[in-house]
């Protein structure tokens, strides 16, 4: 592996020029907050061709993701995977073919989805209370369909939305995983939302991400904001 930092570091499979490793591994890297390593001690990321899905392992779940130099059949094919070993966190991109921004997206959906599972009491409180303020008020729409779909069950099938439940669970950890991924997406690149029916307005997108930079602050020079800019020469 090779050390981008203290606790992150990354091997590529295949060979990449200065460019590219910018582009998909410096240029993201630079932008993740410091205070994430708090959450994931050590961060190992490996650029591969493809990823498959492995075959089930009798008596012990699922193994993989397994690295493919060629590309598996759709059904198989995986665009990103993590695992865990001696304490270690490893996670695999494929970059075969890849757009740059969409290989950004989905590395900060990985690490999105490993500190939603992490995170836990305060680190997350106030996130989860805005959840509940929004469900309170009735407020429409969500940042990504899976959360939406969550939603959307929860709503239908429970009176009172605001009651612990495995619903309500499932619903928050997925709503924070999605806004984490715009977070995570927005201190490197764009905030880029598809304007939609099921689209969370823009001005409660915004108390979201304000709270997550609460919880996992920017690097140095690093901006959410197009105000946070320095002004223009």
């Amino acid at each position: 592996m090779i050390p981008l930092g203290k606790w992150i570091s990354y091997f590529s499979v295949v060979p990449l020029d200065e460019s590219e490793l910018q582009r998909l591994v410096y240029d993201p890297a630079s932008s993740i907050p410091s205070k994430m390593s708090e959450i994931i001690p050590k961060l190992r990321i490996v650029l591969v061709p493809f990823l498959e899905k492995a075959a089930r392992a009798g008596g012990n779940g699922a193994r993989g993701p397994i690295i493919s130099f060629q590309l598996p059949p759709k059904a198989k094919r995986m665009v990103a995977g993590n695992l865990e070993s001696e304490g270690e966190t490893f996670v695999f991109l494929s970059i075969h073919d890849e757009d740059v921004a969409d290989a950004h997206y989905i590395l900060y959906q990985q690490l999105a989805e490993l500190i939603a599972a992490r995170a836990v009491g305060t680190e997350v409180d106030a996130f989860y209370e805005l959840l509940r303020s929004e469900l309170r008020e009735n407020v429409h729409g969500e940042i990504d369909e899976r959360a939406w779909q969550l939603k959307d069950e929860l709503l239908r099938k429970q009176k009172d939305p605001r009651r612990e439940t495995k619903l309500v669970a499932a619903y928050r950890q997925q709503s924070l995983q999605d806004t984490l991924t715009l977070y995570l997406h927005g201190l490197c690149c764009d905030i880029d939302v598809d304007a939609g029916p099921r689209q969370l307005a823009s001005g409660h997108i915004r108390k979201r991400l304000l709270v997550l930079k609460d919880f996992l602050p920017p690097p140095k020079g690093v901006a959410l904001f197009p105000e946070e800019l320095p002004p223009a020469l």
